[in-house]
């Protein structure tokens, strides 16, 4: 009895495996599809791109309306017949009470038209004057001839502060033997000294020490009085220059 058992479980068992094969093989497409799984038939929503909403482009800006400044003479009609605007409208654009009441310089407001853009026009550039070019000043050479002169006698009577500025504007000149003399006999004869072109030497009456550009006679007294004529002369005696001494 108990075997019998057995078997009637075990064949209902084949049979439900069997037929449950048979389930799925019917269930198989023509061209082998396979049956979506439970996961792949739940419908799913499509993803949308969301484009940025574009910026609005800014307002435009109202133009002013046309202002007309009133002349001497106008009238309201004439005004309103230059623009080509009923005299109502522009009674009305401008809240007159009395069209006749206008005058000269007045503010009226033309309606239907607008002020016309205002056009910036570049400021125009001016040049400026070139400075003029001003040549660089002729420095003698010390091969040219030199050209030593009295420049001034500054002081003349005061022994403290009476000196003679002799200066070269030409070429190198070695002033020793040079002499400055003047009416009176007083002569003051010059060291061994080189003067350079554009160079300058002063010669003081007083006592001091020598230097390249500042000579001392060593006198007790002023060697020039005003009116006197200071000679300038070379080695040899030759009269190179003459100062009148103010």
């Amino acid at each position: 009895m108990r075997s019998r058992a057995w078997t009637w479980i075990a064949g209902a068992t084949v049979f439900l495996v069997v037929g449950f094969s048979l389930l799925m093989l019917a269930l198989q497409g023509e061209e082998g599809e396979t049956v979506p799984s439970s996961a792949s038939l739940v419908p799913t929503t499509p993803a949308v791109l969301l484009s940025p909403s574009p910026t609005p482009p800014p307002p435009t800006p109202t133009p002013p309306p046309l202002v007309h400044i009133v002349q001497p003479g106008e009238t309201l009609a004439g005004i309103a017949a230059m623009y080509g605007v009923p005299l109502d409208e522009l009674v009305a654009a401008n809240g007159l009470s009395d069209p006749n009441l206008i005058h000269p310089g007045q503010r009226l407001i033309i309606p239907g038209h607008t002020a016309p853009p205002a056009v910036v026009s570049p400021e125009p550039t001016t040049a400026l004057p070139s400075a003029p070019t001003v040549p660089p000043p002729a420095v003698p050479t010390p091969e040219g001839p030199p050209r030593v002169e009295i420049a001034a006698v500054v002081g003349a009577g005061d022994l403290e502060v009476e000196q003679v500025r002799v200066r070269n504007t030409g070429g190198m000149a070695i002033l020793e033997g040079w002499a400055l003399s003047s009416a009176t006999g007083d002569r003051y004869v010059f060291p061994r000294l080189v003067l350079f072109p554009g160079g300058e030497v002063t010669v003081h009456s007083r006592s001091g020490q020598n230097t390249p550009t500042h000579l001392y006679w060593g006198r007790e007294e002023p060697a020039w009085t005003s009116g006197e004529m200071v000679v300038l002369e070379d080695q040899d005696g030759v009269v190179v220059d003459t100062y009148l001494v103010p």
